[in-house]
């Protein structure tokens, strides 16, 4: 860049406009470069346009641009075209910025990328058509095609609102949020809405709960993941659906081992149908107050039941098998299966009253 000797002492003597008495140290303006610059005034308003690699900085807060206005008695600054600014651990980037420097509030349009780096590693960025920074509150709103990712907790989120106060580590996600951990079909979370609390890891989803993997899905009205302990509680009359049963209850516990299910607790009112093949009617079936089930793979292969227990178990006449039916009542059940799903051993003690059917040609 070529500048004149006219056009250095020009702005060396316009710098102390921007810096007003009585405005916070932290606020004070520090021009760094400029390909052009003009000064012009407008009834009492002193407005500064900066042309070409703006580069300047409003207390701590770095401002880059391809074009910037600042308004000097309505302590606004206004950037256009490719705008960056960061701020802390803080990085933003826009089509548009408008600083507010009184309320300490910038509003972001246009391709708006947010992105927060911690010296611990941490990161996490947004992604959004339009934005708004409260500076003084350290809080952020964005809207329009929101997406979200968080290195840490491996986790993608998309929806149409969100909102994240960094100070208290809490946000909310509205208008169709979706989340993902890990890759898209290891664990995905639908709701009407989900809040985040940062210190507790914890995510809590309202209304239209729906949770999938490849294997399986559950239906809710409230979610509360806790990803320290890998573990979801479901309650509104949840239930869980997979590819050998269907499950409902009163209340669900789901435990997880990389994001991958390993245990589910059912209590109150608890039933769950499950078939033997994949994909097949599942006529079978156990009630009870309380029911844990052990996955193998994300298959069942061992359930207990306890409280109240019934159970219907039918094995269809095979050419490896006789016909088979047992209905019974109880107060505790307990099943393996083997890693084909198949039932391998069914044990019921206490109270027991049941019904025993066999088939055979012997």
């Amino acid at each position: 860049m070529k500048t004149s000797i006219g056009s250095l002492i020009l702005i060396l003597l316009l710098l102390p406009l921007w810096a007003a008495p009585k405005a916070k140290p932290a606020e004070k303006f520090r021009l760094i470069h400029s390909d052009k610059l003009f000064l012009s005034k407008v009834g009492e308003e002193q407005i500064l346009e900066l042309l070409g690699n703006v580069h300047f900085y409003y207390g701590k807060t770095e401002f880059k641009s391809n074009r910037a206005m600042i308004f000097e008695q309505q302590k606004i600054a206004r950037l256009n075209g490719n705008v960056k600014v960061s701020n802390d651990t803080l990085s933003m980037s826009a089509d548009s910025v408008a600083y507010y420097r009184i309320p300490e509030v910038m509003n972001l349009g246009g391709k708006v990328l947010i992105t927060e780096k911690k010296p611990s590693g941490s990161l996490r960025w947004f992604k959004a058509n339009n934005a708004a920074f409260n500076k003084k509150e350290d809080k952020l709103t964005a809207w329009g095609d929101v997406q979200s990712y968080d290195r840490e907790e491996n986790a993608t989120l998309k929806c149409g609102y969100g909102f994240w106060d960094r100070k208290s580590g809490y946000a909310y996600l509205i208008e169709k949020p979706k989340l993902w951990t890990g890759k898209q079909d290891t664990l995905y979370v639908e709701a009407d809405k989900m809040e985040f609390f940062d210190k507790e890891r914890k995510l809590i989803a309202t209304f239209n709960v729906k949770t999938k993997s490849k294997d399986y899905q559950t239906n809710s009205d409230f979610l509360i993941y806790f990803l320290k302990e890998d573990k979801a509680v479901f309650s509104g009359e949840p239930s869980f659906i997979s590819e050998y049963a269907t499950a409902r209850a009163r209340e669900f516990y789901l435990f997880f081992k990389d994001r991958k299910l390993e245990r589910a607790e059912l209590r109150d009112s608890c039933v769950v149908m499950f078939a033997e093949e994949r994909n097949a009617p599942q006529t079978n079936r156990v009630s009870a107050g309380f029911i844990e089930i052990l996955f193998r793979d994300e298959n069942i292969s061992r359930f207990r039941a306890e409280d109240k227990v019934s159970y219907y178990y039918l094995q269809e006449k095979t050419e490896k098998k006789d016909y088979f039916m047992n209905s019974a009542t109880g107060e505790y059940l307990e099943a393996n299966f083997n890693k084909d799903n198949k039932l391998d051993f069914m044990n019921m003690k206490k109270s027991i009253r049941g019904t025993y059917k066999f088939h055979n040609n012997s």
